[in-house]
């Protein structure tokens, strides 16, 4: 059969989602935080060069780092962010504050009285620990953002909302956190707790280790890419957990098999000590949320054999979140129905755009 991709504009719904969502009586403000970089910077591309010459000089050999750690497609900017604004504005419109974390760099169509853009020196404990060219590093330190919410949600610059979310989906009243995952089968976990090269398995597969030793608890789940619900006081307890493991992870500039992920240990983290809530999103639960408020989360990586009908899927069933992963894989051609299939998706500019 062949693949289509087909969208629709998102407008005629916001002033009704706006007027109800901005009178909601939930007791606390929820912010967002988003990592972004434009890998294309002469002077960010010149950093990188000088910082990886001066790691292979200090240890002889780049061996502790990953094959991805220089990867285009880790650091690519295809102007993800602005949809990924224009969605937050369209369908979380309850957000207080957007915060933007970035190498000291800044969108030309961002408008930063709207935005909070943070600069990586601001949030890292030790100014000697950057440059970073590594996500990993980043994420264990967004909590440590200035006047940061105490509850706020973790997106990177390709998570979108795909339609109306509601507090509630990430957050208890009480404040406890929705940690959402995806179940999978022991022989899969076990499949995957083999694999020995890829820096995100690796990280992934340490992080559930950490947990394990710790709490001496094995959960069956995994995160996906879609937002996570953090509190500051619980990634602050992560740190003090797990000491020498930041420590390691916040000393590579680059994706290293040294590395822990933030984003798969602090949701299990959470699970463990009991300060966060499960919810299942996949199987039969996702057929669930099919029939009532609409599946979760939905994603594709740019330049698999199927991802083009797979972004049609997230076109027919908007989801709550959606993520457009960019890959190795990807042409030039992909990403051009990328950008033009975000573009019909949220044609009309947000609060975050200045006028050009």
């Amino acid at each position: 059969m062949k693949s289509t991709v087909t969208s629709r504009p998102e407008t005629g719904m916001r002033q009704f989602y706006d007027s109800d969502a901005r009178t909601s009586k939930f007791p606390f403000p929820i912010d967002a935080v988003f990592t972004w970089v434009d890998g294309s910077e002469p002077a960010w591309l010149a950093a990188r060069r000088r910082c990886w010459e001066s790691v292979a000089q200090r240890s002889g050999q780049n061996g502790a780092f990953g094959e991805d750690a220089l990867a285009p497609a880790r650091f690519r900017d295809n102007g993800e962010l602005r949809f990924a604004l224009r969605s937050l504005e369209l369908y979380a419109p309850w957000i207080r504050t957007v915060h933007i974390v970035t190498a000291g760099q800044c969108p030309d169509w961002l408008d930063r009285e709207q935005a909070n853009l943070v600069e990586h020196r601001r949030i890292f404990p030790d100014e000697r620990l950057l440059p970073v060219f590594s996500t990993r590093p980043i994420e264990l330190c967004v909590h440590r953002i200035p006047g940061l919410a105490e509850h706020f949600l973790y997106f990177n610059d390709d998570f979108m909302l795909g339609r109306p979310v509601r507090q509630e989906d990430f957050f208890l009243p009480t404040g406890t956190p929705v940690v959402w995952a995806v179940r999978h089968s022991r022989r899969e976990l076990e499949k995957r707790g083999r694999e020995k090269s890829a820096t995100h398995t690796v990280a992934v597969n340490k992080s559930c280790a950490l947990i394990r030793e710790r709490f001496n608890r094995d959960f069956p789940y995994r995160m996906r890419h879609f937002p996570k619900a953090m509190t500051v006081t619980t990634a602050r307890q992560v740190w003090d957990v797990f000491p020498d493991a930041v420590r390691r992870t916040l000393a590579s500039p680059f994706r290293s098999l040294n590395d822990i992920s933030m984003t798969m240990l602090y949701p299990l983290y959470l699970l463990a000590t009991e300060q966060g809530l499960l919810r299942r999103i996949n199987g039969i639960w996702q057929l669930r949320d099919m029939f009532s408020g609409g599946v979760c989360h939905m994603g594709t990586s740019l330049g698999d054999h199927n991802w083009k009908r797979k972004l049609a899927a997230i076109a027919r069933m908007r989801p709550k979140t959606f993520c457009l992963n960019d890959s190795t894989y990807a042409s030039d051609a992909d990403r051009a129905v990328l950008r033009t299939w975000l573009a019909a998706r949220f044609p009309a500019p947000c609060r975050f755009e200045h006028d050009e």
